[in-house]
């Protein structure tokens, strides 16, 4: 215990400014999102009647009389535009972690010319890795964890009649990926400061490579969900989504064709059927003549996954996030393993 409290005190000295940036950040933010949770709520309890049914972006004139009602409506439209744009900051938060607590970690002792020291009094180099990085890893996690809580307080604020375990609304920017996609990113950092073993060019090449591969597991995320999602008709025309548009993971949006082919709308203006008729029932013709006759090639449809299955993607999303991490610190382990202070 006495070993781990002096690593963990050590590593508070070597980034305590990193530490106060983060802590002060993630206290704004969830202080931020909890303060309008409580705006919108309280707004809802002062005006029930203007505001009954209202809620995600749902903000309309038709409740309550016009004259009475719209002070209330515009306070409240403004307040959960405020609230939605403050949940993507949860989303940007462990990329922000990994850029600045996981890149300096190593970087900072090869940079600092005493890591050599260090390694040579450590038993094990990967034992010392282990130890740099524990308290740091647990440190960012556990405010992330604080985020993760505040941004699903927030969000059912924001939506309080639907139920958001089987919601896709702002997945990934509320509950568990929020804290598994830390360790990946906290993980990708410490990798790329080991590899450039210079804080600052570490601190700028992690939000390039933390970025880069973010994205590349979002491309595959997106090919993957693409392979389970089905296709269901989309109106266009209506005014009112139905449920399951709400609620579900829109994949790709384009046309059903007769014989059951999907096509997104990119794919149908490479095929060059982008000039197409739509009838009010939602089905596509290439021609107006063909709209004249009633010969449809399809109908707008979109692929998707239902809500219900919102905790197996965020299980899945998560642990993807966490296998990324690990390898990360494999490969950390390897490169301090071999690597030459410099």
């Amino acid at each position: 215990m006495t070993g781990a409290l002096t690593w963990a005190r050590l590593s508070y000295r070597q980034q305590r400014w990193e530490l106060l940036l983060v802590v002060l950040g993630v206290a704004g933010v969830a202080a931020g999102m909890g303060w309008l949770a409580n705006t919108l709520e309280a707004l809802r309890a002062a005006s029930p009647d203007c505001l009954a049914g209202v809620g995600g972006s749902n903000v309309s004139e038709s409740e309550g009389p016009a004259a009475a009602c719209q002070a209330v409506l515009n306070d409240y439209d403004s307040t959960e535009d405020l609230a939605s744009n403050l949940l993507n900051l949860a989303w940007a938060a462990p990329f922000g972690m990994g850029v600045i607590l996981g890149a300096p970690v190593v970087a900072r002792e090869i940079d600092g010319g005493t890591a050599q020291l260090a390694w040579s009094l450590s038993r094990s180099r990967v034992g010392w890795l282990l130890r740099r990085i524990a308290f740091i890893a647990v440190f960012g996690l556990a405010l992330l964890a604080v985020l993760a809580v505040a941004s699903e307080l927030l969000a059912a604020a924001i939506l309080p009649d639907r139920t958001l375990g089987e919601d896709f609304t702002w997945f990934g920017r509320r509950g568990l990926p929020v804290v598994a996609r830390g360790v990946g990113a906290i993980m990708v950092g410490v990798l790329v400061g080991a590899i450039v073993g210079r804080v600052l060019p570490s601190v700028l090449a992690s939000a390039v490579v933390i970025g880069l591969v973010f994205a590349g597991l979002s491309l595959a995320h997106d090919q993957w969900n693409r392979a389970e999602a089905t296709v269901q008709p989309r109106y266009l025309e209506s005014v009112e989504p139905p449920e399951i548009e709400m609620t579900a993971l829109g994949v790709a949006y384009g046309i059903e064709t007769a014989d059951g082919e999907f096509m997104s709308y990119g794919e149908a203006f490479d095929r060059g059927l982008d000039d197409n008729f739509r009838g009010e029932d939602g089905k596509v013709y290439q021609s107006e003549a063909d709209l004249a006759a009633g010969r449809s090639m399809g109908h707008d449809a979109w692929l998707m996954i239902p809500g219900e299955r919102y905790p197996e993607l965020v299980l899945r999303d998560s642990v993807v996030a966490v296998i990324v991490g690990l390898a990360a610190l494999a490969a950390s382990a390897v490169v301090v393993t071999r690597r030459r202070p410099t």
